[in-house]
Order: structure tokens, then C-alpha cells, then sequence
């Protein structure tokens, strides 16, 4: 029998969205970098670091540990090509440098992009009842100050579960999502209850238009 061999990947793009620099506690600029892979014709953004539990925004010398851990090093054996071709490693770190020279802001990225950076928070509403962040510089004393910033926005289900989508082109929501999942996360990780505060990428319909990507990954 002959062992099934994966397809190699194929990177045609990189995007790089920087993010306010009040975002997190340490207050020097963050970083969502996004691979752009074409799979089965079609342009697909993904996050080079995903959790569901936790949003964590990107240092610039993370990115590099990131790729180093894993997309550099598959390009090594050529499972991993740029453009449908066979790259260097050090070529292709090269790239990624370029793209943190071109770093946008989460609102261009959606307007000229089309790719929409949302922060994802979900928990059990009555157990978030009086938490509050590991941060000292949290902007909220506790969960329920969050809470009425958001009140028209945050939706409760039938079973006490909230879910609240946050935009992170809008004014002060990746600092807001990043204090309100340090809220979540001290309050559930070490409890038996299903939480979620994670970052999703969304492609509008106008995405991921060939040019802009493809440019993007010659920048």
C-alpha cells in the first residue's frame, strides 16, 4: 500500500495587521499575521497563531518564532511552496519582513481586503459575575463594567450563555476584547466549563480579490 503523501501548501500572500498600540498591557504594537494559502482555488486566510482560549496579539519577534516553528521549516522539505514554488528559508522570512514594513490597521484590511478581524468572546453569564483581569491597566474594574459597554451587543441565550462579536476595526475593541478575555480566562481556565475568547478571520465577498492579495505577497 502506498502511504498517502499531503499535497504541499501553497502561500500566494501574506498580511500582517497591526493594532493600536493601547491593545495590550505592555503597550508597544501588536501584530494578527495571516497566511494567505490557495486551496482548491480559492484564497484562504489564516492566523499563524489560533486559540480559542485566549486572544493574544503578536509581537514582531513572534511572528519569526511562529514561522521558524513551523512554516519556514516546511519549506525546507517543500511542503510549504510561495507561489507554487520551491523557496529558501531564508527567502521566505524575507517576505514576511516585507510584510511588517506593509502592516495595516484591522479597518483597511477590511476595506481593501476584504478580510475582517473579529474577536470572539463566549461564557456562562452568571460566572463571570464580579470578575476582573490579571492587567492592572484594565480599563474595566470589573466584568460587569464590560458588560454595559457592550449591553446591546452581548447576546444571552436561553441557557445563560453569552456570546459578543467585536469588530476589531471599531474604536477600542482590540483593547476591549484583550482585557474582557484576561476576564474570562482568570475566571474559567481552571473550571469544568466550555468558554471561548478567540480571534476569527472573515472574508467579505469582495476578498481576497486576486490583485490585492497577490500584490500583497509581492510587497
Amino acid at each position: 500500500m502506498v502511504a498517502y503523501t499531503a499535497p504541499p501548501a501553497n502561500e500566494v500572500g501574506r498580511v500582517i495587521i497591526h493594532l493600536p498600540d493601547n491593545a495590550t498591557f505592555y503597550r508597544n504594537r501588536s501584530y494578527l499575521p495571516i497566511a494567505i494559502d490557495l486551496v482548491d482555488g480559492k484564497q484562504i486566510p489564516s492566523l499563524l497563531r489560533s486559540d480559542e482560549h485566549g486572544i493574544d496579539y503578536t509581537a514582531g519577534y513572534e511572528i519569526f518564532s511562529a514561522l521558524c516553528s513551523d512554516r519556514a521549516q516546511r519549506t525546507v522539505d517543500r511542503r510549504l511552496l510561495v507561489d507554487g514554488a520551491p523557496i529558501t528559508p531564508e527567502r521566505y522570512l524575507s517576505l514576511w519582513r516585507s510584510a511588517i514594513g506593509c502592516s495595516m490597521p484591522p479597518e483597511e484590511a477590511s476595506k481593501t481586503l476584504g478580510i475582517q478581524a473579529v474577536a470572539v468572546l463566549r461564557a456562562p453569564l452568571a460566572a463571570m459575575a464580579g470578575a476582573s483581569s490579571s492587567w492592572t491597566s484594565c480599563p474595566f474594574g470589573a466584568f460587569e463594567a464590560f458588560q454595559a459597554k457592550y449591553r446591546r451587543e452581548l447576546n444571552v441565550s436561553d441557557d445563560g450563555v453569552f456570546t459578543l462579536e467585536l469588530d476589531l476595526a471599531r474604536p477600542e475593541a482590540a483593547r476591549d476584547a484583550y482585557y474582557a478575555a484576561s476576564m474570562v480566562s482568570t475566571r474559567l481556565r481552571h473550571r469544568a466549563i466550555v468558554w471561548r475568547a478567540s480571534i476569527e478571520l472573515r472574508t467579505s465577498s469582495r476578498q481576497v480579490g486576486q490583485v490585492s492579495l497577490f500584490a500583497i505577497a509581492e510587497a
